[in-house]
Formats: C-alpha cells, sequence, structure tokens
C-alpha cells in the first residue's frame, strides 16, 4: 500500500509531519518541528504515538496540510 506523507500545521503554528494511507487514514505522525529546520519528509520516524491527537484535531479542523520546502536535506 502507498503511503502518503505531508506537512502539517497546527492553528498554534507548530509543524507537524504526518504519514497516511491513500484513504487518509493516519498511519504515523512526528512533531512538533521547527520551521526553521524541516527536512525532506522521508527523513523522519513517524510514530503512532501522537495518532489520537493528530486524528482530534484534524477533526477539529485545527491541523492543515501545508506546502513547505525543507531547508534542510
Amino acid at each position: 500500500m502507498r503511503m502518503i506523507k505531508g506537512f502539517w500545521q497546527h492553528k498554534s503554528g507548530k509543524i507537524y509531519a504526518i504519514e497516511s494511507d491513500t484513504f487518509g487514514n493516519i498511519i504515523g505522525g512526528n512533531g512538533p518541528l521547527d520551521l526553521d529546520d524541516l527536512h525532506e519528509l522521508e527523513w523522519y520516524d513517524y510514530r503512532p504515538a501522537i495518532n489520537d491527537w493528530l486524528r482530534e484535531a484534524i477533526a477539529q479542523k485545527q491541523l492543515r496540510r501545508v506546502n513547505l520546502s525543507p531547508v534542510n536535506n
């Protein structure tokens, strides 16, 4: 199954890297991340520890997908 990775921004301004399947189910996340120290999405270790929080934040429209370019490779 193909995984989709992307940066998401919380309404607080904090950035998270999130991995999901093609159906939108969250597989894992990483963050909060420093906006000035972003890496390529493949660099992060996606863990399920914050999945419940991520799902709830997305459901409450507190997290939104953003198109950010990493400053570090």
